[in-house]
């Protein structure tokens, strides 16, 4: 069972990342309905009535790739760890995001220069972030630490978030300018979040590692849909939590002659106010991890009984013990920005580049003395995005983007994209964007989506004409 626990740990670490990649492909595309989340002003060309059937997006970014990690050892196929290079990588890039976004079903009406839409989906956001402090150490290899204990602290390291939005949005054309916005009801599922988290670290006279101390102090809420005994049970607990918040997203679009410029701005609001079930965590008794002299640089993964060596009492020493019931607190969702610029050569033709911005505000709710804290991660990607329709039947985009998350930028992200019509009522789309490297084992960074819709009005090329945008 602990073996089990550890390796799930270890592939959420370094398998799992919520990053700055909005899925900017949809920029290329003027048909499919989901490029209204990067714009309220944004509305398909090819019909009067949509319908969205469930998608999934799937946003990941890791500062180190599977290459970084595990390193193949000669010409034999056994591969290790090198902690202490490993370290060197994660002490200046060291955030970890993944986003999750799966859309129930939405629908867009338009009647005449008016448009309305509404859209139903769940998003999980994690975050997690490599402690600085503890990476530099390690990249030093221990060196000038002899007989001593250090303690370094952070904040923050971990955001979990799972909640419902239910978005209602429309807009309207005033000659060649359409303005949009939209409404968010935030219904917040289960939230958990450290807010202070202490390592200490005792060396021998020889700059050995002897013992690691953890301490962590967190907030959670909505725990208690994990301890129902039916499906039926969790399902009512994830629907009927009384944690509620509210977004609002803004947009504007203007078209001259061939040209077009489009800027919003999306999740301005405080969050999701977490009032149900709310749990204060703490320590209540501090098992130190025991180290054994071990290699750091050299750390073999394919026997268990290695790994396990590694550290005794890992598990036993991360567990949740004191835990207070009551109070309240907001986890705020990220504001973002989105500014573009298109060219319409014809009606087969499209090519633009897009800036998109977020600020993640990495709330830290205590520091060492007790103080509160705030503290605001800007992340940022720059695409050139380019589309391409054909017969509209099909629709091919293609993007570049550079992409900054944390402190490390990645300048080759490249994207591709299909939109398929079928019968001219019947929608299937796969993007993958950002995808940092065309080698699996080297790649940190990519945006998924994939989905279907149906659309109804008249065809693709009456309505575009027909709607003029």
């Amino acid at each position: 069972m602990k073996k089990n626990i550890l390796l799930a740990a270890v592939f959420a670490v370094f398998a799992t990342g919520v990053s700055a990649q909005n899925n900017t492909l949809l920029f290329g595309s003027t048909y499919i309905p989901q490029s209204n989340v990067l714009n309220p002003a944004f509305y398909p060309n090819n019909n009067t009535f949509y319908i969205s059937l469930p998608s999934i997006t799937q946003d990941i970014h890791i500062p180190v790739s599977y290459s970084d990690i595990f390193i193949k050892e000669g010409s034999s196929d056994q591969r290790y760890m090198n902690a202490w290079d490993l370290a060197g990588k994660l002490k200046d890039d060291n955030n970890l995001f993944l986003n999750t976004d799966i859309q129930h079903i939405g629908f867009g009406l338009r009647l005449r220069n008016l448009f309305v839409n509404f859209s139903s989906r769940t998003k999980l956001d994690i975050h997690f972030g490599v402690p600085t402090g503890v990476a530099s150490l390690f990249a030093d290899k221990f060196n000038g630490y002899e007989s001593q204990t250090v303690t370094i602290s952070d904040a923050n390291l971990m955001q979990t978030t799972a909640y419902n939005e239910y978005a209602f949005g429309g807009g309207y054309t005033l000659g060649n300018l359409t303005v949009g916005a939209r409404a968010k009801i935030l219904h917040g599922i289960c939230d958990f979040r450290t807010t202070q988290t202490d390592f200490s670290f005792t060396f021998d006279e020889n700059s050995q590692l002897n013992e690691v101390l953890i301490k962590y102090y967190a907030l959670s809420s909505g725990y208690q849909i994990f301890r129902k005994n039916t499906f039926g049970d969790a399902m009512k607990a994830i629907f009927t939590g009384n944690n509620w918040g509210m977004s609002f997203d803004f947009g504007a679009r203007y078209k001259w002659e061939f040209l077009e410029f489009s800027a919003s701005i999306l999740d301005i609001g405080k969050g999701i106010h977490w009032k149900n079930d709310v749990v204060s965590i703490s320590p209540h008794e501090n098992t130190a991890i025991t180290v054994e002299d071990y290699d750091f640089g050299h750390i073999a993964i394919d026997n268990w009984d290695t790994l396990q060596s590694v550290f005794q009492g890992t598990l036993d020493s991360i567990q949740t013990n004191d835990s207070i019931h009551g109070g309240d607190y907001w986890s705020p969702i990220p504001t973002k920005i989105n500014l573009g610029a298109t060219v319409n050569l014809g009606k087969m033709f499209r090519a633009g580049i897009m800036f998109h911005g977020e600020w993640d505000k990495d709330i830290s709710f205590f520091d060492k003395s007790g103080n509160p804290m705030d503290k605001t991660l800007f992340r940022h990607n720059t695409s050139l995005v380019f589309g391409v329709n054909l017969a509209n039947w099909v629709e091919v985009m293609a993007s570049l983007g550079v992409v900054k998350d944390g402190n490390k930028v990645d300048w080759f992200n490249p994207g591709v994209g299909v939109n398929f019509s079928l019968a001219k009522r019947m929608q299937i789309y796969v993007l993958a964007n950002y995808v940092s490297s065309l080698k699996y084992t080297e790649i940190k960074s990519a945006n998924i989506q994939f989905g279907l819709n149906l659309m109804f009005g008249g065809g693709l090329l009456a309505n575009a004409i027909n709607n003029g945008n």
